[in-house]
């Protein structure tokens, strides 16, 4: 016989459970049930609770946020509750992404607003988490700005002791982003009515500067790949970027501009400490915000205030790094991961003047230097996008660092400064330092250096840091080093297809008399002519110094075949000279040199009316094979004789690629090019 076992309800369960079994059938049955049960049992957290379920249950957003409110109101200590309360915010905060959870805002939306408040800061209050805790207070923040004035300086205590008190490696971390992206912008507002001392605001500065500039920098998330399908992640002004960030959810992890989110914070914090500052300061020309920095650091020269000293280290400092940030993002876009894997450094390089080509008696270059007193001219080639706005990056970002180490307290504010961000370990700030050098033409400085910046840098950047200490070597007329590297950059370059021709060059490389630097893709068909142009002009020097050699004017004629007729007033100021000695000797004229005009110019000087120039040119010497010949009058015929095949031979020649046969004179006769320099 089966057991049968009464479980005995209390009349309040009783009650609940009628209303509970005809819910799905009845449901106002159910809610008189309900009814009479919170008539019956007014403290009852119980029947109270699931009354408020029940219109959870029937989508009765408005009765259930009354009863959700009496319950706060009745029982602020169960626990249940504050579970319930917690879910609510919990879907406040991830914005409704679905039904339910939006159904549950909208129970707190019909919840009279003083109530929502206090909700708010009670739960609050009542987690043990603290980055929990901070993210629900600015959450009550956000929603109700009157609570801002009360509750925003605890806030901001208590995320920037919560920061230190975990050891972070970044400052890009949860607390951080709280204070910075979300917590400032609410307390620095005018209508905030917030009271800070000026020291902390200089505090907050500092680290938020600290936050944006390591969060630029740092490579995206796996989560967002660079992928041609995302030509937001391929620009380096894009306005979003998201970084992981433990702790935070995914939509708290990016930040829409963050360059113009620093400029408000900064913007505020100089309202806030009394700064002659404009609103749209970020926005205006690079030429506006300059001449702005210098007029108050001509005035404060003047009639100095700490005040106006502090704006203009952080404006100044702000504007250098994000001048330096968009600069260095296009001269190497792996660095901050802002291109795709198959895009190409660019470098800053020393050009050549335009007088340099026919100044036959030019003193060394870096003589030169000494007596110029004027900074270089920066130009770009074509294929240098936005070189325009690119140039004028850099050029704003070296102004800056100069103003910065100006004076000497403005030189200690930002050394400070630096220290405090570990800027040392910015390993990108080794690009900006390198192009300063260059552009200051502090040569041996740029020498030290790349030497030691160049140590385990990417097989990208090689040639990047092979040409510019080439440059350098070049400027303090160490030819024969300087030689030496450019021939490494070519031996790296990858060799072209030989259908493809002679490379269509227009020299962007010479421009007026003065010094002047170029930036150039790390591109074969950008470089390959600057090297030719750099060993041309290293042996155009030596050519018609005090200890010219023939060998060293062979060299040169050999180059001079690139980028033909380019050089051609050159040419004729060898063809003088090799007249005015009356001989010329290079058993390898017939290897390398195949252009008509060199060819037919060479021809004539053997002419009576070309001076009868003795030219000792084929591949063996004529002394040589004269003497190899049993004669006794005309003793030169047969050596005329095999001139003239030689040149015959030679004219078919010259439809072959002069780049070719340039890349091979380079590359096989490397040892006789540097000896022949030293």
């Amino acid at each position: 016989m089966a057991t049968v076992m009464n479980i005995e309800l209390s009349d309040e369960d009783w009650l609940v459970s009628q209303a509970k079994s005809c819910f799905k059938t009845d449901p106002y049955a159910a809610k008189s049930w309900m009814l009479t049960a919170r008539t019956l049992f007014p403290n009852s957290f119980n029947i109270q609770f699931e009354s408020y379920n029940l219109e959870k249950q029937g989508n009765n957003a408005k009765e259930a946020a009354k009863l959700l409110e009496n319950l706060y109101i009745l029982f602020p200590n169960e626990r249940q509750l504050w579970s319930e309360v917690h879910k609510i915010l919990d879907a406040l905060q991830n914005e409704a992404v679905d039904q339910k959870e939006g159904f549950l805002t909208e129970i707190l939306a019909a919840i009279p607003t003083q109530v929502q408040c206090q909700m708010l800061l009670s739960v609050s209050e009542r987690i043990t988490d603290k980055l929990e805790q901070c993210r629900l207070l600015l959450l009550a923040l956000k929603k109700f700005p009157t609570l801002v004035k009360e509750h925003g300086m605890r806030l901001v205590e208590t995320l920037l002791s919560a920061e230190n008190l975990y050891p972070f490696q970044s400052p890009v971390n949860c607390y951080r982003k709280l204070l910075v992206c979300d917590v400032l912008p609410l307390i620095l507002k005018k209508d905030s009515k917030v009271k800070v001392q000026a020291k902390d605001l200089y505090t907050w500065l500092q680290k938020s500067v600290e936050f944006y500039i390591s969060f630029v920098t740092q490579p995206p998330s796996h989560s967002e790949p660079i992928t041609p399908m995302s030509p937001d992640l391929l620009s380096p002004t894009k306005k979003c970027k998201r970084i992981n960030i433990p702790g935070l959810l995914d939509k708290e992890c990016s930040i829409h501009d963050p360059w113009a989110n620093l400029y408000k914070l900064l913007i505020f914090i100089g309202q806030n400490v009394g700064w002659e500052i404009d609103a749209d300061f970020f926005t205006k020309s690079r030429e506006f915000q300059w001449q702005h920095i210098l007029s108050l650091y001509n005035r404060s020269t003047q009639n100095g205030s700490d005040t106006r000293n502090k704006q203009i280290l952080y404006t100044s400092t702000v504007l250098f790094l994000e001048c330096l940030y968009h600069y260095i993002s296009s001269v190497d876009t792996d660095v901050f991961q802002t291109g795709g894997g198959n895009s190409v450094p660019l470098v800053l390089i020393e050009g050549f003047r335009s007088t340099e080509s026919l100044n036959t008696g030019a003193q060394p270059p870096v003589k030169r230097l000494k007596a110029e007193s004027l900074l270089p001219q920066v130009h770009a080639t074509e294929s240098v996008p936005c070189s325009q706005k690119l140039i004028l990056n850099f050029l704003t970002a070296f102004k800056c660092y100069e103003l910065l180490n100006s004076s000497t307290e403005l030189q200690r504010e930002f050394v400070i400064l630096c220290n405090n961000w570990r800027m040392e370990t910015w390993s990108w700030m080794g690009h900006f330092q390198t192009d300063m050098f260059l552009y200051q033409g502090a040569f041996q400085d740029a020498v030290r250096h790349l030497q030691n910046y160049a140590v385990g840098s990417k097989s990208k950047l090689q040639i990047r840091h092979t040409l510019q200490l080439a440059c350098c070597f070049y400027s303090l007329s160490n030819f024969s080093r300087a030689c030496e590297l450019i021939l490494d950059v070519i031996a790296a370059l990858h060799t072209t297809s030989s259908s493809s021709g002679d490379l269509n060059n227009d020299n962007n490389f010479i421009y007026g008399s003065g010094r002047h630097l170029v930036l150039v893709p790390c591109t074969e068909i950008e470089i390959l002519p600057y090297c030719i142009q750099m060993l041309l002009t290293c042996f155009k020097e030596k050519s018609f110094g005090g200890k010219a050699t023939d060998t060293l004017l062979g060299h040169t004629l050999v180059l001079l075949q690139y980028d033909w007729p380019m050089h051609s007033q050159l040419f004729l100021l060898l063809v003088k000279k090799i007249q005015k000695q009356g001989s010329f000797s290079y058993n390898l004229f017939f290897n390398y040199i195949i252009n008509v005009d060199i060819l037919e110019e060479f021809s004539f000087m053997k002419t009576p009316e070309g001076g009868k120039v003795h030219l000792d040119i084929l591949p063996i010497s004529t002394s040589a094979i004269a003497q190899q010949r049993t004669v006794t009058r005309g003793v030169n015929k047969g050596v005329t004789e095999d001139f003239k095949v030689m040149m015959e031979k030679q004219m078919k020649r010259s439809e072959e690629s002069h780049e070719q046969i340039i890349r091979q004179f380079l590359t096989d006769e490397r040892a006789l090019l540097l000896s022949a320099l030293v």
